[in-house]
């Protein structure tokens, strides 16, 4: 039996994505860098996304700098999961699923519109998150993360999370934004991937977001708390946890 386990995990380790990433794993081992999502320390995380980005991607969880803010945000409110809450967790991170489906204090309900198509928990159900399969008031509390520039009707999106949620409830709500616009950009006609990279900087994105997004927030109906973690980081420190400086949390409340 021993035996077994150890040939299903040699055979595991070999496997070439794997063994890339075990490699990398031990190379780069060292102190410079710690990801809050595993714990694992390297001397640097890897370059990750179309432009790449240095210091972006840890090695052993995947972890990337949007997932590290965010759990360093529930690490230092740690309060958020104190008493029993019903989560509501959209596109669930595998980083973050492992950790919610572990605590007895959460109650998990991971979604999707395509489940099969990512290597997602099996919990999650597919279900849309412009047509949500619950009754209003349902939710604690709701994890979207880079979700709606991927979905061409993201008000409704937006509305129905908001119906779901209960009264005092919170609901983190992140996008990719550009602060520069001070208005979202979109055209639902775009459905050309070349034409959306080209205008929105990802092929499967719908729009890119301005600095009107709390103003789409708001209209849905929820109160928003633009929350800045990363600031309350030094500059090494940023560095050390693989921060961007201006990775905003969206932390929507309803009354």
């Amino acid at each position: 039996m021993q035996f077994k386990k150890t040939l299903l995990l040699t055979k595991k380790i070999f496997r070439p994505h794997n063994l890339r990433r075990y490699i990398l794993h031990v190379a780069l081992r060292g102190n410079n860098v710690e990801c809050p999502c595993c714990g694992s320390k390297y001397l640097t995380f890897l370059p990750a996304g179309i432009e790449k980005r240095a210091n972006a991607a840890c090695i052993k969880c995947g972890s990337l700098e949007r997932h590290r803010n965010l759990w360093l945000f529930f690490l230092i409110n740690s309060e958020l999961f104190k008493k029993q809450t019903k989560l509501l967790h959209v596109a669930p991170e595998k980083i973050f699923y492992k950790k919610f489906c572990a605590d007895k204090n959460i109650e998990y309900h991971p979604i999707d519109l395509h489940p099969a198509d990512y290597n997602y928990g099996t919990k999650t159900i597919e279900m849309d998150l412009t047509n949500l399969q619950y009754n209003n008031n349902f939710f604690d509390a709701i994890i979207c993360n880079h979700v709606l520039e991927h979905i061409p009707d993201d008000i409704k999106a937006m509305k129905e999370m908001q119906r779901v949620l209960k009264p005092g409830g919170w609901a983190i709500i992140n996008v990719p934004t550009n602060s520069q616009l001070p208005h979202t950009i979109e055209d639902p006609n775009i459905n050309d991937p070349e034409m959306q990279l080209k205008l929105f900087g990802q092929p499967d994105h719908v729009r890119v977001y301005g600095s009107d997004y709390k103003q789409r927030l708001q209209h849905s109906g929820f109160e928003v708390e633009i929350v800045q973690c990363s600031s309350q980081f030094d500059s090494n420190k940023q560095f050390y946890y693989g921060l961007k400086k201006n990775e905003s949390i969206y932390m929507c409340g309803k009354i």
